[in-house]
């Protein structure tokens, strides 16, 4: 947008359309072709809205121009401009700032790197509206600048229409003098602030604590796309918003992050106490016909061939077309669940269709396709988002023939030659966590962080050498989700502080808006020895394996599950195909955790893609160091640095998928580890 267009709105409209134009939630604003307007507006600015009703009025500007001590205090706030903040979303840390440009990740992930450079500012809530003359972000000839950069570089256009106000060459080379100090030192802050989060993680071979902290241009990214209506998002509220930065006080403290939980499906039937009683009762998942995978893939398919270009024509259809194999095999998974186990079927339920594919053998399998294809065409036809899909002409083919590679996957396969492998397996099942962190970071609600998942492992790794005696090493972790369900509130960060001065009030600490989640997961560890044996773990050491096991997951509280349900919840296994043999028949509403083939570097980018396949799903999958780990005063290890959060994506793949993709699919793409290069860690396909 440029200022241009704004100018020439009728007050009281145009003042509001600057100020919202200025503010650090929308797209930068292009000053190029009237420098002076801006000039006016954001002297304006550094006073209160009631005092500065006119944006645009010189009389007004000019006076705030000659009050020099105004004008210093309003310069003297550019020494805490940042590019990550440090008081996201603890307003506590105080004193100081990071101000550098972050390295570009290893990865294709979503970063700082990728997004405008803008600069943020948080320091004295008093002074919000002061650093909004020196340190709002704007447009001038294609670069962003904010006004202390623009006196840094000593630009002859804005030197020129800041003398016509009355600022003399002395002021100028004051402030320019002022702002090389404040651009050149302390960058990055010499201690670790007692409020700052720290977590602990290996890096080349060393423990190094590390905090993560919210870059300014990533967050401000978000909130433009939320204004956009682009993507599902939460909003998380600050109630000191403008002792949190600028960000958070012009949004009133409500910020926005992205929102994607986990699509678990309802349970239809209770599986175990289907199987301990010998009788099911079992049909089709009909609910994932009425999904939004399946739905979108329908509609994708039929409105194909409006596009004219032949490669995305192509390109479209084959995702399409994979998304439509997703849901057509959760419509099949109870029938998929039930011919691995098998049991007894009841006589009023033996002339029905998922029956006979029970019951079928392999070779008779494709004989019943004309039924199945004839079943599903009748769901279809009960629903209203469905019936449309039904008999379809455009979608005939494709239902046949997915339907067709879906019975031939449900053949029993002969046992996968697997290579040999030095790696034994641990399985940790059902397990129940309360509480735990569903803002992964703050710009993110959904999915725990991948890296949580790694802290617990590596943790438990540490846990069990202490234990056990023995040299055990964890390769990779697979991340099975049974359950899932959210949750919000606030919860008060420290206890009142008594007053240090005897007339002094005690401090009151400011609530934290969170979001939590409750799971009930699954967790499959591949380890390897390296104490000289080949002997794995055994049964006879179950008990320590149960106990060494963190009670913590990424800030919630681990409990086992219930002794009813599963007394011995974690089993060992001596090689890949007993592992497969027993992970095959886990419940098929749950999914499984992987790596995606697809990697975004934007939100703009990341939130398209999300809204075509909603198999896939936003994950806080590592850190980009801002910095090389370092010796800093009040850090929990020898060595700290400061980093800010990845995005990566991630993709929900159910047991059903899994059992047809086969055995090798699994031990090649489920297993997630952590992996470091240069300043970048990033939890990627072991």
């Amino acid at each position: 947008m440029s200022l241009n267009t704004l100018v020439e709105l009728d007050e009281p409209s145009r003042s509001e359309e600057i100020r919202k134009a200025f503010a650090p939630y929308t797209p930068l604003l292009e000053v190029s072709e009237n420098v002076s307007v801006a000039i006016l507006a954001l002297l304006n600015l550094s006073h209160k809205r009631q005092f500065a009703t006119d944006l645009l009025n010189k009389k007004r500007a000019i006076e705030i121009l000659k009050d020099w001590q105004h004008i210093e205090s309003c310069a003297q706030e550019v020494q805490w401009l940042h590019s990550h903040n440090l008081k996201h979303p603890d307003a506590r840390v105080a004193q100081q700032r990071i101000l550098v440009k972050a390295e570009k990740p290893s990865s294709s992930v979503i970063s700082s790197f990728n997004s405008v450079s803008r600069l943020g500012w948080s320091h004295n809530s008093a002074a919000v509206n002061k650093a909004k003359l020196f340190g709002t972000n704007f447009i001038f000839k294609g670069v962003v600048y904010c006004l202390a950069t623009i006196v840094l570089d000593n630009d002859k256009q804005w030197r020129k229409e800041f003398m016509k106000l009355g600022m003399s060459d002395g002021q100028w080379a004051y402030l320019q003098s002022l702002f090389d100090n404040y651009f050149t030192k302390n960058l990055l802050p010499s201690y670790v602030d007692r409020h700052s989060v720290q977590v602990t993680f290996l890096y080349q071979g060393k423990d190094v604590s590390i905090t993560p902290v919210t870059s300014h241009s990533l967050l401000a990214d978000i909130q433009i796309a939320r204004r956009n209506k682009c993507g599902d998002f939460s909003t998380i509220k600050h109630w000191h918003s403008s002792s949190v930065g600028d960000l958070a006080s012009s949004l009133g403290g409500n910020i926005s992050a992205l929102s994607y939980s986990p699509r678990i499906l309802a349970c239809s039937k209770n599986k175990e106490n289907d199987r301990s009683s010998g009788i099911f009762f079992v049909d089709f998942h009909h609910s994932s016909l009425r999904s939004k995978s399946f739905i979108l893939a329908c509609n994708d398919i039929v409105e194909n061939k409006s596009l004219l270009i032949g490669k995305k024509r192509r390109d479209h259809r084959r995702s399409a077309i994979k998304l439509l194999r997703q849901s057509l095999s959760e419509w099949l998974s109870p029938v998929s669940y039930w011919r691995n186990v098998g049991g007894e079927v009841p006589s009023d339920r033996e002339n029905s269709t998922a029956f006979f594919l029970i019951s079928a053998l392999d070779e008779d399998l494709l004989e019943i396709l004309p039924e199945v294809n004839k079943e599903l065409h009748s769901i279809l036809v009960r629903y209203p988002q469905t019936q449309s899909f039904a008999y379809h002409p455009e979608l005939l083919i494709p239902f046949k023939a997915q339907l067709k590679s879906l019975l031939i996957g449900m053949k029993i396969k002969e046992d996968e030659t697997m290579a040999e492998e030095p790696y034994h397996y641990l399985h940790l099942k059902n397990l129940h966590v309360f509480d735990a962190q569903a803002l992964s970071c703050p710009y993110l609600v959904g999915l725990p962080s991948l890296l949580a998942v790694w802290g617990t492992v590596y943790n438990y790794q540490l846990r069990l050498r202490n234990i056990l005696k023995r040299n055990i090493v964890f390769e990779g972790v697979a991340w099975f989700l049974r359950q899932y369900e959210s949750s919000s509130g606030a919860k008060i960060p420290a206890p009142y502080l008594p007053p240090m001065k005897p007339d002094e009030a005690p401090k009151r600490p400011g609530l934290i808006d969170m979001r939590f989640c409750d799971l009930r997961m699954d967790l499959v560890i591949r380890y390897r020895l390296e104490d000289g044996g080949d002997t794995p773990l055994g049964n006879d050491e179950l008990t320590m394996l149960q106990s060494a096991f963190p009670g913590r997951f990424a800030g919630g509280a681990r409990q086992p599950p219930p002794l009813h349900e599963e007394l011995q919840w974690c089993q060992v296994y001596a090689d890949a195909n007993s592992l497969l043999a027993a992970i095959s028949l886990l419940p098929d509403e749950g999914r499984w955790i992987i790596d995606s083939e697809k990697q975004v570097q934007s939100i703009e980018s990341l939130v398209a893609w999300l809204s075509k396949h909603p198999n896939h799903l936003p994950a806080t999958s590592g850190y980009q160091l801002l910095e090389g780990p370092c010796y800093r005063s009040g850090s929990h290890r020898e060595l700290h640095a400061y980093a800010e959060p990845l995005v990566g994506l991630t993709e929900t793949l159910s047991p059903a998928s899994l059992r047809l993709n086969g055995k090798a699919y699994f031990i090649k793409n489920a297993c997630w580890r952590l992996k470091i290069q240069n300043l970048t860690m990033l939890m990627k396909k072991a």
